[in-house]
């Protein structure tokens, strides 16, 4: 069952790329798209969570939880923002192929913190990640977002991504009993439409637009979701095999989803560092 859990997570992914390349095509505001995005998902997750919970209303967690869920959900719109302006400028594949090398972090954290085991060729794997990272940042110095090199998104998104699903370990392993996932979930998406609304107040412009609302409302349950089946994977196998096998299923599939709907062009030298990419996840399944 975890193995059907991580298939439906990662389809939620692929959806999500494809959604917010639409978004930056037909020019929606990725911040805005994607606070609206989070209201949707965090308001669906409290109705499921609510009722799963067995209880009247919604009980508010510890004010540590809930800080967790805050700093969670600030990972979560940050990266989502880089990912939307990425996929535009980097192409599905590569922003996907750099997305997934993340999950060098909540392996190592698995690894440290949970003494998840971690053989000789995990450790080649892990040395594999950061030689795939290098091949895959492409060099674009023409394209920039303020002054800033576009390839740097996919530094970014390495980061915040491994970062976010990290948190996913770390509730799993610590937090899992004192909230259900949906209403963990519920928190982390709230945190994350409260940050994105103050940023949306201060920018000129409507605070949303028609468009802006039905693309944010199309995004948020798949958003939702894709987190939530990969908690419920966590409860059955180890971070090091969920996070490997989702990753291996997001890369192939963004760039077959980059080549065959939106004509990417993938360099030779891109290409490579897919494939160091996916040898490396392989070896840390």
């Amino acid at each position: 069952m975890a193995y059907l859990y991580l298939l439906l997570s990662s389809a939620c992914s692929l959806l999500i790329a494809h959604l917010l390349k639409l978004t930056e095509m037909k020019g929606l505001r990725t911040l805005n798209t994607l606070t609206v995005n989070y209201l949707i998902a965090s308001i669906v997750a409290f109705a499921v969570g609510g009722a799963q919970s067995a209880v009247v209303g919604i009980s508010w967690p510890q004010f540590s939880l809930l800080g967790f869920c805050v700093i969670v959900g600030a990972f979560f719109i940050g990266n989502f923002i880089a990912y939307g302006k990425s996929v535009h400028i980097n192409g599905v594949g590569v922003t996907i192929a750099a997305m997934r090398l993340s999950l060098l972090i909540p392996v190592i954290i698995s690894v440290y913190f949970y003494r998840e085991f971690l053989g000789l060729w995990k450790v080649v794997g892990i040395l594999l990640v950061f030689g795939s990272l290098v091949l895959l940042i492409p060099r674009k110095k023409s394209v920039k977002i303020g002054k800033i090199d576009a390839s740097w998104l996919l530094v970014v998104i390495f980061l915040v991504t491994g970062l976010s699903d990290a948190s996913l370990k770390v509730y799993n392993e610590e937090l899992s009993l004192s909230l259900n996932e949906t209403l963990f979930m519920g928190w982390v998406l709230l945190g994350a439409f409260l940050i994105g609304f103050i940023f949306s107040l201060v920018k000129q412009g409507p605070l949303v637009t028609k468009k802006e609302f039905k693309m944010g409302a199309v995004i948020g349950v798949p958003n939702l979701y894709s987190s939530i089946f990969l908690i419920f994977a966590l409860d059955d196998i180890s971070g090091a095999v969920a996070f490997s096998m989702v990753n291996v299923v997001n890369v192939l599939g963004g760039t077959m989803l980059g080549l065959l709907l939106w004509d990417d062009n993938v360099s030779l030298k891109q290409w490579g560092g897919i494939a160091i990419a996916l040898t490396a996840i392989l070896l840390l399944v």
